[in-house]
This record gives structure tokens, sequence and C-alpha cells, in this order.
């Protein structure tokens, strides 16, 4: 092992590691970090490992080869399975697609700026879907700067895309009171009053189990999510059929996540982080909903929102079915057709006219915040109870 130097060009420090010719050629293998004492210790457990297996790669793979081989370890160890196919999709469409041929080794924060522009000059997307982009690259590349693989994280030394700012839709309170009485006396009235009335995702709603509702005590307990998973070819890749007709078809989920396959490609899983495993407190008129959906047979896995197939099996809710009943219960109410997901909205903008706290708001709609962390049960606060109790009077 040669002494270690710094590399006059970035300042770099470095450490030559001689490995075994072929021949009469040369080879070397060049550690390099950023600070002078990480490169001594990664070239003595580069050492270790050469006498331990008799040699080192030498060659810096190309951003793209990276990438493969970092969101398969990712996928199976650390993502929530909806979240390794949205990464996915963002590497193949925006990041190889841009700057894939780059030799990982050699990234510049140039070649970011590349990406950016070509998903928002070349694609004509928008800054979120560059913002997204350019996050998926700086963990990856958080990853290969630990590996030793570059000395450096360019991706953290620009600023990052702006999130676009896109106003969303919201039905107002006499709206959603509308829409709420038109379907008061119809199998509907449920799905709906979860929605408006609790502010559950679609996939939360739709997830929820008959453990999860506790009429005594006024609780919904969010603890699972149903989603549509993406097939992975089980077999590598060599039936030469699409992944969902792969004979060894599977889905990739880590080992200490769980899921639980309902229906085709539709899975209970769990929320996402810990501010969506929550508890929210029953209003009133969601209440009255909720004891009639008790009453009515249990679906596979105790789930209470079903629908039954032509061949008259009863299956779970399929999301798009969902929209679908949404769209046609905005258009029987007669009043603005918005998406579903903006039932959350509306839930949110319905609790800050009746001011109830910031705090409170997010802890009932699961969301989280980079500087205060909140335990979930802390949703059964008097105040958390109160202000579901108020948007019950406002929409009862």
């Amino acid at each position: 092992m040669g002494q270690p130097y710094q590399r006059a060009s970035d300042g770099a420090w470095c450490v030559a590691i001689e490995l075994p010719g072929t021949g009469a050629k040369r080879r070397r293998k060049v550690i390099v970090r950023a600070k002078k004492g990480d490169v001594i210790t990664a070239a003595r457990e580069a050492r270790k490992e050469l006498d331990r297996t008799g040699d080192l790669a030498t060659a810096s793979p190309t951003l793209a080869g990276w990438l493969d081989g970092w969101i398969e370890r990712r996928a199976r160890t650390k993502l929530k399975p909806r979240t390794a196919q949205d990464y996915r999709s963002t590497i193949e469409l925006y990041l190889k697609a841009s700057i894939g041929r780059v030799r990982l080794d050699k990234l510049t924060p140039a070649h970011v700026e590349r990406m950016h522009d070509y998903v928002t000059r070349e694609l004509e997307l928008s800054s979120t879907t560059a913002l997204k982009a350019h996050r998926v690259l700086a963990k990856a590349l958080t990853d290969a700067e630990r590996a030793g693989k570059v000395s450096r994280n360019v991706a953290t030394l620009l600023d990052a895309p702006p999130r676009a700012y896109k106003p969303r839709p919201a039905l107002t309170a006499a709206e959603a009171t509308t829409l709420l009485r038109s379907v008061a006396d119809t199998p509907a009235a449920p799905r709906w009053g979860v929605a408006l009335l609790a502010g559950l995702r679609q996939g939360e709603a739709l997830g929820l189990t008959r453990e999860a509702i506790d009429l005594d005590a006024g609780i919904i307990t969010v603890s699972w999510q149903l989603q549509r998973l993406a097939w992975e070819h089980g077999c590598g890749n060599t039936c030469g059929k699409r992944a969902a007709f792969c004979p060894a078809r599977t889905v990739t989920i880590p080992p200490d996540q769980e899921a639980t396959r309902v229906h085709g490609g539709l899975w209970l899983t769990r929320p996402k982080s810990r501010t969506g495993w929550r508890q929210v407190p029953i209003a009133e008129p969601l209440a009255n909903a909720l004891t009639w959906l008790l009453e009515q047979p249990a679906g596979p896995h105790g789930l209470v929102f079903t629908e039954t197939t032509k061949a008259g099996a009863v299956v779970p809710v399929d999301p798009s079915h969902d929209s679908a009943a949404w769209d046609a219960a905005c258009d029987g109410a007669g009043i603005a057709n918005v998406p579903l997901h903006s039932a959350r909205h509306t839930c949110s903008s319905l609790l800050a006219r009746l001011g109830v706290p910031e705090h409170i708001r997010m802890q009932i709609l699961g969301h989280s915040s980079a500087t205060v962390t909140r335990d979930y049960t802390h949703i059964t606060t008097d105040d958390a109870r109160q202000g579901m109790d108020a948007l019950g009077r406002l929409l009862a």
C-alpha cells in the first residue's frame, strides 16, 4: 500500500494499492476520499479484502450500472414495495435516460444540472418531477460515497429543483354536506364518510378491517392500506413474458415489512411511516354509517369495503372502481367533480376553518413533519376529539 497523497485537481486524498498483474501489465486500485483519515481507513479495509480474496475490482461502473444494483439492494432491505417501484420508474425514465452512461466516479454538478434540464426542458415535465429525480439520485450517491465508489455526493453541491405549486381543489362545506346527504341512505355512505369526515387516503379506507373500527371507543385505527403492487420477474427475466405473466412472478417485500396479498395484484401493506399508522376519532355522523357497515358480512381478511365480481366472488374494492364511484357520487350530488384525494384536502381545510390547531390536523391526517415527531396514539387527546366532533356538527 502506497502513501496517501492529495490530488491537485480537487484536493481529494488518494492511496494506491498494488494488485496482481496480468503478464507485464501493472495493476493498481486507487482509493479516493475527501479526508486523509478516511482514505487511510478505507485503504486498510481494501488491503484486508485483497489479502482475503486475492484481488480487487478496479473499474468504476457507469451511473446506470450503479443504480441498477443500488435499487435492487434497497428494494430487498429498506423500501416499501410501492416506493421501490416508483424509484425504479424514476431511475429508468429520468436518471438513466439523461446521464446513465456517465462513469460514476466522473459525475459532476454539471451532469446533475443536465438531468434537471432533461426533465423540465426536453420532456417538458414539472420541476416537482425533477425534484423527485434529484432526491433519488442524491440517495443513490450517498450510498455510493459510503461504499467508496465516489469521493463526494455531487447532487448535494447544487440546489435541488423547487417543488411546483399546484393548487389542489377541495369541496366547500356546503358541497361536502350535499354529497354526504345524497348518499346518506345508500351503501356508499360509510365510504365517503371516512373520506370526508376522517380524511383517510384511498388505500387506507379500502384497507380498513373490522378490528380497526371501535365504535365503543369512537376510534378508527389506520394500520393497513390496500395497494396494487407491480409484479416482478422471479425467473431472472428469462421467460420471455411480461412480469405479470411470468410463471415465477413475485413482489419483493423487505423482511422488516408486512404485506399480505388479498386478491390478484392487490395487497394489504403497512402505512409508509409511523405518522401514517394512527388513530382517528369518529365524528358522530360517521358513527351511524359505520354502525350499518359493521352489520354487513365481512370481506376477505376482514375488509369492510368490498365488491362482488360477475362470478359472484366477494373481493376487495379495486382502487380504479373506487375512484369511478367517487366521480359518480359527485355527479349524483350535482357538485363539482374533484379528484378523490381532494376529500382529504377538504377535511383538512374544514378542520382549519373550525380552528383545529395545525399539529392536531397533522395527526388526524397522518402527515409527517421534518421538525416534530409525534406518536400516533396522541390522536386520542381531547383536542383531537373536539376537532372531529366539530367537523361532524358542521357536516351533519
